[in-house]
């Protein structure tokens, strides 16, 4: 037996889930990117600034910083994703790890959605209901663009100076 209410019900959400993709892919564009990007530089001028006290020989292009100190050499390469920017530390090539500047996208639960009448279409709704929730939770990080570092390690840093103390004590 199949609800049409449960039909209805599904149906509504999935157009409120669509909405909110679409309201999450303008966002995207006019507040994430370009805070990513600008984050990106920041680390870079941040990084440049503290291995040049080091006395490491420092270049930087928009993709890249290479510092040298002696035979020794790190390099801080950069590579685009969808809301986050991937940067990969290879230390003389001994240690590479990746870090990673994010959007910091917190969980939250939502109501769920009451159906009328368990019946087919019930396990669909609570499917759509877990995609709705990751829907609102994408949005509202996309509207707060709360960045966050974070590396392979899940160690997780909240600005360029921690993630740079970390890498280059």
């Amino acid at each position: 037996m199949y609800s049409l209410s449960n039909f209805k019900l599904l149906v509504e959400k999935q157009e409120e889930i669509d909405a909110i993709y679409q309201n999450c892919d303008e966002l995207k564009i006019t507040t994430v990117e370009p805070k990513i990007s600008s984050e990106v530089e920041h680390f870079f001028e941040c990084s440049k600034k503290h291995l040049e006290s080091q006395g490491f020989k420092v270049t930087v292009t928009t993709s890249k910083l290479n510092a040298q100190y002696k035979q020794a050499f790190i390099t801080i390469d950069k590579h685009s994703k969808d809301l986050e920017e991937c940067i990969f530390i290879n230390l003389n090539n001994y240690v590479e790890d990746q870090l990673s500047i994010m959007l910091d996208i917190e969980s939250q639960q939502s109501q769920q959605i009451i159906t009328y009448n368990k019946d087919g279409f019930s396990s669909a709704l609570d499917q759509v209901t877990e995609k709705l929730n990751r829907a609102k939770n994408l949005q509202n990080a996309c509207r707060a663009t709360k960045l966050i570092y974070k590396n392979n390690q899940n160690n997780i840093f909240h600005s360029a100076d921690e993630a740079i103390n970390f890498y280059f004590k």
